[in-house]
């Protein structure tokens, strides 16, 4: 199902997709383990690649992704939980930092900014809502 969605995203035109909730794990309540995760974010790497499309990983800043494939990181919050640096250090400047509170905005760009795209935007993301770089 999640390949059918990639094959449509590059059909679309668009660059890249992003995993989500490759952390899942997690919440699972000991049912999805960690190298389940892994082997499951390898073959939709691959399938997305076979797409045409470059893959963000997004969340689980402990792993190093970069060696599952992936091509970028969307670091989500990483400011406010101070995981930035565990991203930059697998994907070095390949990182859009994207933060929802001002405080944790000025945090991910006075640590980070000079390196990564660091952005602040409204939870919600709608078009018009709030869109700041550093």
């Amino acid at each position: 199902m999640v390949g059918r969605w990639m094959t449509g995203c590059a059909r679309d035109g668009f660059d890249a997709v992003e995993l989500d909730n490759l952390d899942s794990f997690a919440r699972s309540r000991g049912l999805v383990k960690q190298r389940h995760a892994k082997a499951f974010a390898r073959l939709l790497v691959r399938r997305a690649h076979r797409a045409g499309l470059a893959v963000a990983q997004k969340n689980w800043a402990e792993l190093d992704g970069s060696r599952l494939g992936f091509d970028f990181a969307i670091a989500e919050e990483c400011g406010r939980y101070d995981e930035c640096g565990r991203y930059v250090a697998s994907y070095g400047g390949r990182v859009l930092v994207v933060e929802y509170r001002r405080a944790d905005f000025r945090r991910a760009c006075r640590t980070h900014g000079d390196r990564v795209a660091v952005v602040l935007r409204d939870r919600a993301l709608t078009p018009d809502g709030v869109r700041r770089w550093c």
